[in-house]
């Protein structure tokens, strides 16, 4: 278990961490020569039951804050030092509510220096604080009188310390998240970084990603509790040996993470809890400090919400980073003004992939108010009840920091009818009743269609999407279309969907003189007979021919370009496919017309009918140096892809 210290400076924190483990955490040479901590220091304690105890020395100059919040990043459980003779002061108040910015769960207060003052002032001190405590979180925190020059208070506050109870985390089986502090170049080693391991587990030999820079690195070795180990769990301090990266590549406030992790983000929605004595005015486009880890970052704060913003009160923000971090859900942040002389605000992450549309409005508030649940499937079963679309439970997995399996567990432990899509590795997840509502929605769309192209043999699926459901995203809608065809409510033919009794079919004359029609269709490829020279060497009339190939092309068993000119789908196909080659990213009719070796008036009429479709869109203009521009721009590369 990790144990921060804080408190004002000169009030003895690391005078205390000596006498409690026998290590001075003061280690540079300003520190000793100015007698005060500039940088984290850090000590350990072993216990009579094999357990050890890490202490995070802490600097107490308010120049240091920032130093500070990094050592208080990830503890679970504080020392808070205050000075008999001098009592609560300014930094005292300000760590404290860093402390509880970073949800340290734990606090007991080292009344130090007792030996310098009366007895009558001892007591007091301890009236004092319990106080100022009564108006916190920690009302019940344990105060210890101590002296740690003469011994006095110390074995009891040790005692204490040593019995603290380590709470139970899941936090090991999550993906590995390492802040570090400290980097240097280890003697006879290479390049060593030390700090805490957040969470998921640590083993030498593992591949990590260095973020936010994205470079991978390899383990070497570990040092953990003053000893090499060959692993070590989420909550535990170490250094940690690098191979695949120079010294010059890394500084303070970067992480290693498990490969899979996304990429850092550049803002994220918070809820925020105001300090209680800033007197800061809260506006729109505020810029102040971010902390996050051992790292700082200028932002720019958006007030997502009406709220009266008086010290000691909450409310949603989003934040717009000046470089990316990686943040995750629920992470803790601290805010400071941009000169780093106040402590603003702190508060927990709740959506790093926050929409730049509609981040206002009601519906969203109350999407940021589920995601401030405490565990993350209960966060996801009210989004769940929220959404009007399925939740992709792969994204929220990655931005929670949770093992997909675990996640899709919890949620039908605790909703067993919810629905799972799965489709390339990708888990949809929707309740029954907006299950209904989409296929209510879809219905709808689909008969106005059908009704109003009833020639038609179906719709493409792109051209559904933006029908039907413009929100979803083309993966997402291509996982429901799939979902809607195992129930039946949907049916592809060809390329195209159409309702389950919208059916065009043959007679038995028009099927023999198709089965005549499609190998001269396929014999042309891209240059087919149009239909009075098919006529001519079928010897039928020009109507019949037209009668079928017009059936054909609405069943999708054939693709007319225009009148009376129809192209058999391995064509369209291959041409489909050239277009998508070539488009990289805009295609222009020479290069087409080059491509398949047909003329300039045929290869415009391919590309108009593609526009047709939807596989490309023309855009016509003056372009550079005052020439015209006409080109295509792809649409949709999937359209043809299942002929």
């Amino acid at each position: 278990m990790i144990i921060g210290t804080a408190g004002h400076i000169d009030h003895g924190k690391t005078t205390l961490i000596h006498a409690l483990t026998g290590v001075d955490t003061d280690r540079l040479p300003e520190e000793k020569r100015r007698g005060i901590t500039i940088e984290l220091g850090f000590a350990y304690l072993p216990s009579s039951d094999g357990r050890v105890l890490g202490f995070v020395d802490v600097p107490g100059h308010e120049k240091f804050v920032s130093t500070m919040t990094a050592g208080a990043s990830g503890i679970e459980q504080a020392v808070l030092v205050i000075a008999a003779d001098d009592g609560i002061m300014p930094q005292t108040r300000e760590h404290l509510g860093i402390l509880s910015f970073m949800a340290v769960k734990g606090l007991t207060i080292a009344l130090t220096k007792i030996d310098r003052v009366e007895p009558e002032l001892i007591t007091a001190r301890c009236l004092e604080i319990q106080a100022w405590l009564a108006q916190t979180a920690y009302a019940k925190a344990a105060i210890f009188p101590v002296a740690a020059m003469t011994g006095s208070g110390i074995s009891a506050l040790r005692q204490h310390l040593l019995a603290l109870p380590e709470s139970i985390t899941t936090a090991a089986s999550q993906g590995v998240r390492f802040a570090f502090d400290r980097c240097f170049i280890l003697t006879g080693q290479g390049v060593t970084v030390s700090g805490l391991l957040h969470t998921g587990q640590l083993q030498v030999g593992d591949l990590l990603k260095l973020s936010p820079l994205g470079l991978t690195v390899r383990i070497r070795s570990i040092h953990a509790q003053n000893r090499a180990v060959q692993t070590t769990s989420a909550g535990s301090r170490c250094g940690l040996v690098l191979v695949g990266v120079e010294k010059d590549q890394i500084e303070r406030g970067q992480w290693l993470l498990a490969n899979h992790l996304p990429a850092p983000c550049e803002r994220f929605d918070a809820l925020l809890t105001l300090a209680q004595d800033t007197a800061h005015r809260w506006r729109e486009g505020l810029q102040v400090m971010v902390h996050h880890g051992a790292a700082r970052c200028p932002a720019r704060l958006i007030l997502l919400e009406d709220t009266a913003w008086q010290p000691g009160t909450s409310g949603l923000v989003q934040c717009n980073l000046s470089e990316p971090l990686p943040i995750f859900w629920h992470d803790r942040i601290v805010l400071r003004d941009m000169s780093g002389q106040h402590t603003l605000a702190g508060g927990l992450v709740l959506d790093v992939m926050p929409p730049l549309r509609g981040r206002k409005k009601p519906e969203r508030q109350a999407i940021l108010q589920a995601l401030t649940a405490a565990q993350p499937e209960q966060a996801l079963l009210q989004l769940l009840r929220l959404a009007t679309l399925p939740l992709s439970l792969q994204a929220w997995a990655l931005q929670m920091n949770y093992p997909l399996a675990h996640l899709l567990a919890e949620l039908q432990a605790q909703t067993p009818d919810i629905q799972i899509m799965d489709q390339h590795g990708q888990a949809w997840c929707l309740l029954p009743e907006l299950a209904v509502q989409l296929h209510e929605q879809l219905q709808v769309h689909l008969d106005y269609f059908h009704q109003q192209q009833a020639d038609e043999p179906g719709i493409s699926c792109e051209r559904l999407r933006r029908m039907a459901l413009p929100n979803a995203s083309p993966d997402l809608f291509s996982c429901l279309v799939e979902y809607w065809l195992q129930q039946g409510v949907l049916v592809q033919t060809g390329s195209f969907l159409h309702a389950p009794g919208h059916v065009l079919s043959l007679t038995l004359t028009e099927q023999q003189l198709w089965e005549q029609l499609l190998p001269i269709l396929q014999a042309g490829r891209f240059d087919p007979p149009w239909v009075r020279e098919l006529a001519e060497q079928l010897q039928q009339p020009e109507s019949l021919i037209r009668q079928v190939l017009c059936k054909q092309t609405r069943r999708g068993e054939v693709h007319q370009i225009v009148h009376d000119l129809f192209y058999a789908p391995i064509a369209v196909q291959a041409l489909a496919a050239i277009v998508c080659a070539q488009a990289q990213p805009l295609l222009n009719v020479v290069n087409f017309r080059n491509q398949i070796g047909i003329g300039r008036k045929r290869a415009i009429q391919i590309l108009e009918f593609f526009d047709r479709v939807g596989l490309t869109r023309r855009i016509v203009g003056e372009g550079a140096q005052g020439k015209r521009r006409d080109e295509r721009l792809l649409r949709n590369p999937q359209l043809f892809s299942n002929n």
